[in-house]
């Protein structure tokens, strides 16, 4: 499938499905409901579009997971922001800086440096040196 560059961010093409492991040097900008069957490693930030499927893990310095996404594997975060939005599904999530969790997320195993809950997740384990749940 065809990716667009331009300087270091990186956009793929609406529809696009991915057979191989992908690795992308910057950020990158995924449209809603890609697929992608392997791993997938971005250097930088990556923005995964509403609905889009990953079979494997994913590798990244920050992330906005959106609403429905489903990450089969783990979720590995550096040192920026991570969000993981409305009802996505992430096995395991791993960052080293701040993760906030949006309602209805489910994954296993949550950890992270300072972990944010804003409302009902479903999750085994959730790890932080500083965690707080807010409800409404």
């Amino acid at each position: 499938m065809k990716v667009f560059v331009k300087d270091t961010t990186y956009l793929a093409e609406p529809g696009s499905y991915f057979k191989d492991s992908v690795k992308i040097d910057g950020d990158f900008i995924v449209p809603p409901k890609t697929q992608f069957w392997k791993d997938l490693v971005v250097t930088g930030h990556l923005s995964l579009g509403v609905g889009s499927r990953v079979g494997g893990n994913v590798t990244c310095n920050g992330a906005v997971i959106s609403r429905g996404c489903l990450v089969e594997g783990e979720l590995n975060a550096g040192t920026d922001q991570l969000t993981v939005c409305d009802g996505a599904r992430v096995r395991v999530i791993r960052s080293e800086g701040n993760v906030l969790l949006r309602p209805g997320i489910v994954s296993d195993e949550v950890h992270g440096e300072n972990i944010l809950v804003m409302g009902k997740i479903h999750c085994g384990k959730l790890m932080g040196r500083n965690t707080r749940v807010i409800t409404n």
